[in-house]
Parts: C-alpha cells; structure tokens; sequence
C-alpha cells in the first residue's frame, strides 16, 4: 500500500457519517483505517440488528454494499483534506466482477482495502478486498462508481 496519509485511524462514527452520503440505518462502514492517494482501509463491525443481515448473517448486498461504501469513505475523506464542506454523493454505476467467498456474521467485523484502479471525470473504477478479523478473504470486488456532485 502506499503512503499512509491519516495522522491516526478514524473510529469515530459521528466523524464518519461527516464523510458519507449515507446515513443510517444504511451505514455499512464505521472506520478509517488507511488513506493514501489512491488506496484505502476501512472497517466495520456488523451490528446485529443491520438492516442488511439477515438470520445473523451479514448478506450478499450487504457485503457489496459495504465495499461500495467503502470506496465512499475513501471519497469522502479525500473531499475533507481538500477542504470539501460535505461528501459528494455517489452511487455503483456498474459491477464487473463479485465473488463472494463466505458471509460474516453479525457481531463480527470486516476490514476492507479499497484501490483506485481508473478515474475519468466523474467515473471511478475500484477493486476491493473484504477480509474477516482473521485475514481470511471474504469477498472481492470490481465496480464503477459515479459521483453525481
């Protein structure tokens, strides 16, 4: 990875929900961890009662959400050292490639590194990598992301 530009890791939620569109019950993301210019690591323990896990399972859409906002995260931070006011919003233009390895479960937390692979204009396309608190793989993702602001 390179360069970690965070003076310390963000933990604070009501510090992150400053740098997300999102706001809850759709919050899939609680820290930063890691910024670079074009990496970043985030992190999140899944709440049992998300709107997204069901049977104590953390679902497929909530994987693929979080590492959506995962990038969102990374977005938005680098927005606050630019001196951006508030996050951009932006949302999953399109999905190239998801695999799925196995699901978290509730309670349990996720770390996910997000890579800038491509930008144009307002068009980003980013590689993920979710592991568990063990560093097993998760998921991987390819998607395109759109900032509409």
């Amino acid at each position: 990875m390179a360069e970690n530009l965070l003076n310390e890791p963000i933990f604070d939620l009501d510090q992150i929900l400053q740098l997300i569109p999102q706001k809850p019950p759709f919050v899939m993301v609680d820290s930063l961890l890691e910024y670079s210019e074009n990496s970043g690591t985030t992190g999140f323990t899944i709440p049992a009662d998300n709107i997204l896990v069901k049977d104590a399972i953390f679902s497929e859409p909530g994987l693929i959400e979080h590492m959506a906002q995962s990038m969102s995260l990374w977005r938005g931070y680098q927005g606050y050292i630019s001196g951006l006011d508030k996050p951009k919003t932006g949302f999953i233009g399109a999905i190239k490639a998801v695999e799925i390895i196995k699901l978290p479960k509730a309670t349990s937390r996720v770390v996910t590194y997000v890579k800038i692979l491509q930008e144009f204009m307002n068009v980003t396309s980013v590689g993920a990598r979710t592991f568990d608190e063990g560093g097993n793989l998760l998921a991987t993702s390819e998607m395109k992301t759109v900032t509409v602001d």
